[in-house]
């Protein structure tokens, strides 16, 4: 919650009545607290409001040296809002909150931001404490009762230690040390609290001999919603480098070849890659992807190809350009170039979970261009095949290099011009223009190609089979509005054709929010509406990208209530 900067109101001191209140508060909540003098709720108090940098609000309590002690929030993974102490407050009182025991490697991804896994936690001899779903708890490393995170339990520990193997995230941690409210304080270094203070003590597990398996859960992002779900098979390291030297060498002898790449060099790295070779790869069932090779940078991988003798680079204002082609590499003499291949217009599914979509997965969106009949005879040329299929922007333009490259169609006297023969003169001119021009820049022919082309769309609904329909895609409309008078309402509509269940969101809603939320029926149409009370634009888009895999730009968000957001 705190891991980036958040915005926090002027601080005002509280009244002696609600400083009662809160001291009676915790004294109710952590009543083992309850005999301490002085308590970990001062009398004297100052409060803030804040915002998060993901919208979450909530109030700090600080002490009247500027410390925070409390903050009150939503906390992910609870059911209602929650009075959290801070470490400073645990490095007081370390017997405040439960204690879960993870190493120092793992302390680290958690100040970075990640959330506690279970292959993270150290279980002692005796097993861990019996502690419930939503129960708050303080993480720290085995030798000391410094609380140095803080966070909601997402799992009952029994069933952690019932399931062998078990997997998933333990703790949604709120706040750490070294975070944003933690600079906010005194900034006051990890202290050395020893394992006899507080209860917490007989929860102390062992120094083990290896830490590798809390090691091998440093993967703390890796989705693991769904346990049950079994991920594709990836293409190894070494497969993909050599895919990339392939494409690579494909490139050098088809559309970047002598004659062709000369007036374009030097040629920067990310055009190279983006432009060039992500448009030639040898098949759309292994797409190029430099971050799955051994070399994880495109710097690195040109930088081999280097070493072997394919390429000159140099720095150009700190980006790596290649200066020079080799043609006469050994591995270029007796290379044969294979043909474009097409991108597959909708493959079938494969089997899907009759439980439902896992949450949370992404719903994917792709561009694709089909060629209309009078650009049919350049695709077919150059594919070997009839062009039926659906080709992306990035095969499209690599088939219209591959084009010019077969016909030698570059001007000798401006080389980034490209001299038109009647197969692009019929697919790509206008009737006036046809008499009138011979030649025509190289960039605005390829703009001119994929205007041509007619815009599909390739949907890749999860628990569905994927779909291409012409045009754009459907948007999902938020509207937010006035009704009878300054009531103001939030509706989402078009929710249907994403295969997102309306009365579910409406549920999700009246939880997030604290609103009144109904589905009702759009006059006229086959579809329903979403509608909850309040100014709630940017909480409904922010579950429909969290929960249910909207892409943000699916979401068309209309304001006409005239409030300010919230």
């Amino acid at each position: 919650m705190f891991k980036k900067p958040y915005q926090t109101k002027a601080q005002s001191a509280l009244r002696v009545s609600a400083c009662r209140h809160l001291v009676q508060e915790t004294k109710d909540t952590y009543p083992q607290t309850a005999d301490q003098t002085p308590g970990p709720m001062p009398g004297k108090l100052q409060s803030a409001k804040f915002v998060s940098h993901v919208g979450d609000k909530g109030e700090i309590i600080y002490s009247e040296s500027n410390e925070p002690l409390w903050f009150r929030a939503e906390v992910p993974g609870a059911t209602s809002s929650l009075l959290v102490p801070t470490v400073y407050t645990l490095w007081q009182f370390p017997a405040l909150l439960p204690v879960l025991w993870t190493w120092a490697p793992v302390v680290e991804k958690l100040i970075g931001g990640a959330d506690l896994m279970v292959p993270g936690l150290v279980v002692p001899e005796h097993g861990l404490p019996d502690l419930k779903r939503g129960q708050l708890v303080a993480i720290c490393c085995p030798g000391s009762l410094a609380a140095q995170a803080v966070g909601v339990l997402t799992v009952d520990t029994r069933e952690i230690q019932r399931v062998a193997g078990a997997k998933g995230k333990a703790v949604l941690v709120a706040h750490t040390y070294r975070d944003h409210l933690w600079e906010a304080g005194s900034k006051a270094e990890l202290p050395e609290i020893p394992l006899g203070a507080g209860s917490a003590e007989a929860a102390v597990p062992a120094e083990p001999a290896d830490e590798t398996p809390a090691l091998e859960a440093l993967r703390l992002e890796e989705d693991s919603s769904g346990p049950q779900s079994q991920p594709a098979p990836a293409v190894t390291a070494a497969e993909m480098d050599a895919l990339l030297l392939t494409t690579l060498k494909q490139v050098m002898a088809t559309v970047l070849d002598q004659r062709h790449a000369t007036p374009l060099l030097p040629l920067g790295a990310s055009t190279l890659y983006s432009t060039y070779m992500l448009a030639n790869a040898p098949a759309r069932g292994a797409e190029l992807d430099i971050k799955k090779s051994s070399y994880k940078k495109l710097a690195k991988f040109l930088k081999a190809a280097e070493k072997q003798g394919l390429l000159g680079l140099k720095d150009i204002r700190g980006e790596p350009h290649v200066k020079s082609l080799n043609w006469q590499h050994a591995e270029l003499s007796g290379y044969q170039p294979y043909a474009v291949k097409l991108a597959a217009p909708a493959a079938k599914p494969a089997s899907v979970p009759q439980s439902g979509p896992a949450p949370a997965a992404r719903i994917s969106v792709t561009e694709l261009l089909k060629p209309p009949q009078a650009l049919r005879p350049l695709f077919d040329l150059v594919c070997g095949e009839p062009a039926t299929g659906y080709f992306t922007r990035q095969q499209a333009r690599g088939v219209l290099e591959s084009y010019i490259k077969q016909q030698a169609l570059v001007d000798p006297q401006a080389p980034r011009n490209v001299r038109l023969d009647h197969h692009l003169c019929d697919g790509l001119l206008t009737k006036a223009e046809y008499s009138k021009l011979s030649v025509y820049p190289r960039d605005q022919l390829q703009a001119r190609l994929q205007e041509k082309m007619t815009l599909y769309t390739r949907l890749d609904i999860p628990g569905r089979a994927p779909t291409t329909r012409i045009g754009r895609p459907p948007t999902v409309d938020v509207v937010c509005e006035k009704k009878m008078g300054n009531k103001v309402v939030t509706r989402a509509l078009g929710l249907e054709a994403y295969g997102v269940d309306p009365a579910a969101v409406a549920k999700e809603l009246r939880v997030a929010c604290a609103s009144s939320t109904s589905v009702d029926p759009v006059p006229g149409k086959k579809t329903v509406a979403v509608l909850v009370q309040g100014h709630q634009v940017k909480a409904l888009a922010r579950l429909l990208e969290k929960q249910h895999g909207l892409p943000a730009d699916l979401i068309k968000v209309t304001d006409k209530s005239g409030k300010a957001k919230k």
